[in-house]
């Protein structure tokens, strides 16, 4: 027995030319392997141990004779109606071929089962989260309360999901610098001259500051704001029929037009747009505007001045005096103007109601997914049990009749393996389904003081975006963009995988 054990053990009384064998069975090997009573062979004064006795089925033995080890099977010889794991090897090797089959599968299943199993219950829940209204919210996760008038603030801290806050507060504490991969233990914004650093030392790469977003030349403040605008046009295109490049012209209008002796044409068309969306949500007839009349612009001052939450950065006294005053704005608070109204439109019954459709177009799929996962994964219990069954008659069948059954075995077995691929790939197509499929623009990875999001077609050929904040510039709108190279990107993308595989290492413990 090869168990390191004080507790009770069998010896073996046969006298060999060296002296007395030296094996002692503990009572579960002996029972479990040979179906002996180790209290009972050590009363007998002639008793010979298994091996002595030329039938030891242990792995070494069993491969100096050629042949293949059993593993652990004194749970399917005992299912299987045999008593030991050697008197499963005594009804022939088909009946061993089959229970070895079973064991196979069973533990594949429990190689990935955990993994599978919450694969599987993050799918059910996948649904339910696209039931919640959604919006365009960079800095928000899903899930967030509070959100009647749904905006897009990319100058507000990115929100940590509540739920895995709780499973992680006792286990996170314990190792400090797990919990933060930069610099720095304050709540103090990150800064330029300090590199952040990975948990092996590595040196994550600072990036360049973003100063073009589109075509469009913007200061290091506005660079939140721009993205905010683009990603809200992107999202509702179909609905204020933005045509393909018309939103970058927006941008780089209200960056660079104050040389225009009249508001651009598409600048005024859109801020009209909204207003006909609000007016129509408030219950009101939308008024026809003229692009070079003041009417537009002073009632988007009055609607900001009605705001429940008027910031300090919109400029009423300018917007009151109709268009002269509006060319009179810096870039920086037209672009405050123009996201302002696109978060008034997102508390409409229009966008809403959108909102709401496109939920449930994208939750036909997944719960044909699901569907399709649960019926594979009730079609793999049923063919796992009459396989059981069919090992169980054929430990008291004939030999011609268990040979018959031993290819049936294999045809349960090759239609287990077709239930189980089935079911993974309805379980990653759910998983991708999620991430693509959602109306949410959320980060990659959120640290201290710092968001990584996943914007294409906004920096050249950038597609990974660094948001840098600190606590104290949250209401001030304060944020840094920085953007990478081709291979700083990758060295982000594998922080962001290594970080992501230790969150969940840390939910496992």
């Amino acid at each position: 027995c090869r168990q390191k054990t004080t507790d009770f053990a069998a010896a073996c009384k046969q006298v060999k030319k060296k002296g007395p064998c030296p094996i002692k069975y503990c009572r579960k090997c002996l029972l479990n392997r040979y179906g002996e009573n180790a209290e009972e062979v050590a009363e007998k004064e002639d008793w010979i141990c298994p091996k002595c006795r030329g039938i030891c089925n242990c792995s070494f033995c069993r491969k100096k004779k050629g042949e293949m080890p059993t593993g652990i099977m004194a749970h399917i010889a005992k299912a299987s109606g045999c008593t030991s794991v050697h008197d499963l090897l005594e009804k022939g090797s088909d009946v061993v071929a089959a229970a070895q089959a079973i064991l196979k599968v069973n533990g594949s299943d429990k190689h990935q089962g955990t993994k599978r199993s919450r694969d599987s219950d993050a799918a059910d829940e996948v649904a339910a989260e696209r039931d919640e209204s959604a919006g365009i919210d960079l800095n928000t996760f899903p899930g967030d309360e509070g959100d009647e008038n749904i905006g897009v603030d990319l100058n507000a801290r990115p929100s940590v999901c509540v739920k895995k806050g709780r499973k992680l507060q006792h286990s996170v504490k314990k190792n400090s610098a797990d919990e933060r991969s930069h610099d720095g233990d304050s709540g103090e914004p990150l800064l330029r001259d300090k590199s952040p650093v990975l948990n092996n030392n590595i040196a994550l790469p600072r990036g360049t500051p973003v100063t073009n977003i589109a075509g469009a030349q913007l200061d290091d403040e506005d660079i939140g704001a721009a993205i905010q605008f683009l990603e809200f046009c992107r999202t509702f295109a179909e609905i204020f029929q933005i045509r393909k490049g018309q939103s970058e012209r927006i941008l780089q209008d209200v960056v660079g037009g104050r040389e225009l002796r009249l508001v651009s044409s598409v600048v005024a068309e859109f801020h009209m747009n909204l207003l006909s969306v609000i007016q129509e949500g408030k219950g009101k007839k939308p008024l026809a505007y003229t692009r070079d009349g003041d009417a537009w612009v002073i009632d988007v001052g009055k609607y900001i001045s009605e705001s429940a939450f008027i910031s300090k950065e919109l400029p009423l006294d300018c917007l009151n005096q109709g268009v002269s005053g509006y060319k009179n704005l810096s870039p920086s608070c037209k672009l405050r103007v123009l996201n302002f109204l696109c978060d008034e439109t997102l508390s409409t019954d229009k966008l809403r109601n959108w909102i709401d459709m496109q939920n449930d177009v994208a939750a036909e799929p997944m719960n044909a997914a699901r569907e399709k996962a649960r019926a594979a994964k009730e079609k793999e219990k049923e063919l796992k049990e009459r396989l059981k069954g069919n090992m169980d008659k054929t430990m008291l069948s004939s030999n011609e009749a268990a040979a018959l059954s031993s290819e049936e075995n294999k045809d349960l077995i090759s239609q287990i393996k077709e239930a189980q691929e089935v079911k993974r790939t309805a379980i990653n197509y759910m998983a991708a389904m999620e991430k693509q499929g959602s109306l949410w623009t959320k980060p990659l990875m959120v640290e201290k003081g710092l968001g990584y999001w996943k914007l294409d077609g906004y920096c050249n050929s950038t597609t990974i975006l660094l948001q840098e904040y600190g606590d104290h510039e949250l209401m001030a709108n304060k944020d840094k963009w920085f953007m990478f190279t081709e291979d700083e990107e990758k060295v982000i993308e594998e922080h962001i995988a290594r970080s992501r595989h230790q969150m969940r290492k840390r939910i496992r413990v």
